[in-house]
């Protein structure tokens, strides 16, 4: 009688040891393929958020020169050479970490189609000032 007493408190409705290890690897197979899946995803859900930020910052930066450059037209005799000055030094009054490009006087005179001179033009009355970040480039034309 203690033999079947044991027996049948064996077989009560519990899970083998075989069972556990199986189910925990079929769990182990399908979180690794979840998360190789997921990770990728997350990753690249943030590109945007830096693309974004990149362009902002971009904008500001452009903002800054706008905003120096109207300041040097109310105390400066020559605010466009002044201007062009400041940024080829790079100044970080503008902000950090950005590249001018282009920076030179451009003419558009009447009558003629509209193309970029390769040099710099000594009569322009236009600055041409491009600016890169983080591989996005913003263009402004300031004029006297």
């Amino acid at each position: 009688m203690n033999c079947k007493q044991f027996y049948k408190m064996k077989s009560s409705g519990g899970f083998t040891l075989v069972e556990v290890i199986v189910s925990l690897v079929v769990a182990a197979v399908l979180g690794a393929m979840l998360v190789s899946f997921v990770g990728s995803n997350v990753m690249k859900s943030a590109n945007p958020v830096f693309a974004a930020q990149g362009g902002a910052y971009l904008n500001s930066i452009m903002e800054n020169i706008g905003a120096d450059y109207r300041k040097l037209m109310s105390t400066s005799s020559t605010p466009l050479t002044d201007l062009k000055t400041k940024i080829d030094a790079l100044s970080t009054d503008y902000g950090t970490g950005y590249t001018a490009v282009t920076k030179r006087f451009t003419a558009f005179p009447a009558g003629t189609p509209v193309s970029e001179p390769a040099t710099t033009d000594a009569n322009g009355k236009v600055l041409k000032v491009t600016i890169i970040y983080k591989g996005l480039s913003v263009t402004a034309l300031f004029t006297q």
